[in-house]
């Protein structure tokens, strides 16, 4: 596959899961995707792992009834064969507290016959909750 027609699928996938509507998603997963987000699980229940379309999809929805994404922005990206890897910002408005939350993430992709076959996203989480909780935590207890 040539990085030109990588980076349109990677680009088509990534506005597919920024639009939150999982019929525009679908298209881009494979069967059996393996889909991973390490980040802080009791603040944000969809992180963490899930195996096949279906679970996928269904954690786009559980995404969707917590975050209201207002932007997504691909900040860098590399392409190499069937790999791709991005830093990505989002702003989303957390539906429970009502706080708009600025999120850095890395992601890394892989994909075959122009599906999506793994994901891997990291995010800055110690960010994450400190704009979740509304307040810095305070680490000098700990240090």
């Amino acid at each position: 596959m040539s990085e030109r027609a990588m980076r349109g699928i990677s680009r088509a996938f990534c506005d597919a899961l920024a639009s939150q509507d999982p019929g525009r998603l679908a298209p881009h997963l494979d069967d059996d995707v393996e889909w991973m987000v390490f980040g802080p699980i009791d603040l944000f229940p969809f992180f963490g792992q899930r195996r096949g379309k279906m679970a996928v999809l269904d954690m786009c929805r559980e995404v969707s009834a917590v975050l209201h994404l207002v932007q997504c922005d691909r900040e860098t990206a590399l392409v190499s064969g069937e790999s791709a890897a991005a830093l990505v910002r989002l702003t989303a408005v957390d539906r429970r507290t009502g706080r708009t939350l600025s999120l850095r993430l890395a992601q890394f992709a892989t994909f075959r016959d122009d599906r999506l076959v793994s994901l891997k996203a990291i995010f800055d989480s110690f960010d994450a909750v400190e704009q979740t909780l509304g307040h810095q935590i305070d680490l000098s207890a700990v240090a």
